[in-house]
């Protein structure tokens, strides 16, 4: 890819979440290496450098200018200062298996999952390949971001001003420090890859790099914006908190930033946000720099109280004096090549975070695509149905029934039969080397790849949002009959409202859509409800909390079954229209379409009406749900249901 070299004045088992058990190695004993600019040449750029502070380096990178250790497929160690604070930045090089000093190397960055670390060892880690990458001519760099492995610092969860601008560093390193990579008319050619916390160091870096760098990525399971993945609909997503706070404390040595580690915490105690703590979360998004829908303003001044924390957990000593400034501005998205992986049945960061970043980046002018697959953040949630799902369908792709626990994850880093790692491959050979097409693996080619189970997969033209309505809250002869839920600790078993039984095969994909009332069913004591409460409870308040999601209910099964385990909160009384959580699944003739209404689900464990005011509510209105044909190219005929 091409592009213009610009200068700005930019001045979560973890097996999934922190990228499948990546690990730090010894760092042995190290050497100092002097810094040398890249030969000039018809491929070395020669635009403005920043600074770089000193590096350490377990050995001397391999140099094409001076034909030294150029046997390929070593690693070493590399540790320097952050331009920012002095923290130490550490990463690990992984040079091409073997080298070529005439076509030279692109540079691939890839990312560890949250509380994890850099790979110290070449394998074939489905949400962070070094082994195929580098056989296929690559150099790769694998980052213990800021607070993890043995990079010092605390963990902000992937700030402009911090973990972007070490990013930005590590890329100035590589440039000044190895010859032998590629470059296209002055500009690095750079990919990334990784999932969760490895996806969103890409976004970062793409969104904060002065020289804009980046030509491709391959972000997996990855968010859009932080307020959505741990807020939506005004809920606190209370399991993700508690295992985000757990995880980022217990596995790095208490890493955490303060801000973040409070308002973690306040959010489970009080089950609600405080704004400030919204705008940090949406601050280290993707969305900040593109929508930035919270009106964030640069800040530059760590004393003002604008942004200071005052929590519940304020006072206690792992979180007092948080606080966060604002100096990076938003920017709008330039043309990248961007091969999107997302989980159907992840329940931190779900396929509507994916969708966001899709439209963004392909009006933005790139090749964009979006495949999805079982593998997600869902498997360390309380999710029997995936449990049940995963063992009943790893038999297609192993002949047997491992544990979960030692099950091939890359058997599962699949939609249909397209394969992660080899995807990732065939991208960047196409997108950063011009060799071969990536369609020929990728062989949905533009479409969107939904994977409906283990194995089964469609392609769709394009995202379908909303779909065919139902009406909900209504018998049959279309009378006022709304749907009565439990709602707090009592609403653990769903209200399920019928909607409509299929005469045909087909499948549900895309996002469903809802506008939905509700209320106590007392009109006096709707207009009764407090303003503000106690911080606990919200007593008075009508602090209703329903989680809705889409079920089937199957002609071989008594039970409804809720599909991809996934709901979207409403909260407070009165009218809701919102985007329901995104699915996928295969239906077939006979099953029946359901709404499933709960009053506490266990991804939002805790998060539910705390006031005793109102133990249930009433829900009316309608759904429209993304129907399609079998093969996903089409809406579903009307005449398919009755």
């Amino acid at each position: 890819m091409r592009k213009s070299i610009l200068f700005t004045l930019a001045g979560l088992s973890a097996a999934a979440l922190s990228g499948c058990g990546d690990s730090s190695g010894d760092s042995g004993t190290e050497a100092r290496t002097q810094q040398r600019e890249p030969v000039v040449s018809s491929s070395d750029p020669t635009h403005f450098r920043r600074p770089l502070p000193e590096s350490r380096a377990e050995l001397a990178a391999a140099s094409c200018s001076d034909g030294t250790d150029l046997s390929g497929g070593r690693s070493y160690r590399v540790e320097m200062p952050s331009r920012v604070d002095g923290a130490a930045i550490v990463f690990q090089v992984f040079e091409p298996t073997q080298f070529d000093c005439q076509t030279r190397h692109p540079l691939i960055l890839q990312g560890h999952g949250f509380s994890g670390s850099r790979t110290t060892a070449a394998g074939n880690d489905p949400l962070a390949p070094v082994e195929p990458l580098i056989d296929a001519g690559y150099a790769v760099i694998s980052i213990d971001q800021r607070g993890h492995g043995e990079s010092g610092g605390s963990i902000r969860v992937m700030d402009p001003d911090f973990e972007g601008q070490d990013l930005v560093q590590i890329v100035d390193w590589a440039e000044a420090n190895l010859d032998y990579l590629k470059y296209e008319q002055n500009n690095l050619l750079l990919g990334g890859v990784g999932g969760s916390y490895g996806g969103g160091f890409q976004y970062l870096l793409y969104n904060v790099d002065p020289d804009q760098r980046m030509d491709a990525m391959v972000p997996q399971i990855t968010w859009h914006d932080l307020t959505y993945s741990l807020n939506p609909g005004n809920v606190t997503k209370n399991y993700w908190l508690a295992f985000l706070s757990t995880m980022g404390d217990t596995q790095t040595g208490l890493s955490m930033d303060p801000y973040l580690r409070s308002s973690l915490l306040d959010g489970i105690i009080t089950g609600l946000f405080p704004d400030s703590a919204l705008d940090f979360l949406h601050y280290h998004s993707p969305s900040y720099f593109w929508q930035n829908e919270r009106d964030l303003a640069l800040l530059d001044s760590g004393s003002t109280d604008d942004y200071l924390l005052d929590p519940v957990t304020g006072q206690l000593p792992l979180t007092r004096d948080g606080r966060y400034i604002v100096k990076t501005p938003p920017r709008a998205p330039y043309p990248v090549d961007v091969l999107m992986f997302q989980g159907m049945r992840d329940s931190l960061f779900p396929f509507n975070e994916a969708v966001e970043n899709y439209r963004t980046l392909k009006a933005a002018g790139g090749d964009v695509r979006l495949l999805t697959y079982p593998l997600s953040h869902h498997y360390l949630a309380p999710n029997v149905g995936l449990i049940q799902e995963t063992l009943a369908n790893l038999a297609f792709y192993t002949g047997e029934l491992p544990t979960l626990a030692n099950g091939d994850l890359n058997a599962l880093a699949k939609c249909g039969d397209i394969g992660s790692n080899q995807a990732a491959v065939a991208w960047f050979n196409d997108k950063l080397l011009g060799r071969g097409s990536a369609d020929n693996v990728i062989t949905t080619g533009q479409q969107i790849c939904y994977t409906l189970a283990p194995g089964d997969a469609i392609s769709a033209p394009d995202i379908t949002t909303g779909g065919t309505t139902f009406e909900v809250g209504f018998d049959a002869l279309g009378n006022p009959l709304p749907a009565s839920v439990l709602i707090g600790a009592a609403g653990i078993t769903p209200t399920v409202v019928p909607l409509e039984t299929l005469d045909t095969e087909a499948v549900i994909a895309g996002i469903p859509t809802a506008s939905l009332r509700v209320s106590t069913g007392l009109p006096e004591l709707d207009s009764q409800c407090l303003e503000s409460s106690d911080p606990i409870l919200h007593a008075g308040t009508c602090d209703s909390i329903v989680f809705v999601g889409v079920g089937i209910m199957r002609q071989d099964l008594p039970v409804p079954e809720l599909i991809d385990e996934q709901v979207h909160p409403l909260r407070g009384l009165g009218q809701h229209t919102v985007e329901l959580t995104g699915i996928a699944e295969r239906l077939n003739a006979g099953d029946q379409l359901v709404l499933m209404l709960y009053g506490q689900h266990p991804t939002f464990a805790g998060a539910f009406s705390r006031d005793p005011v109102v133990p249930a509510v009433q829900v009316s209105g309608e759904v429209a749900l993304p129907l399609l044909a079998p093969d996903g190219q089409s809406p579903l005929s009307s005449g398919a249901m009755n």
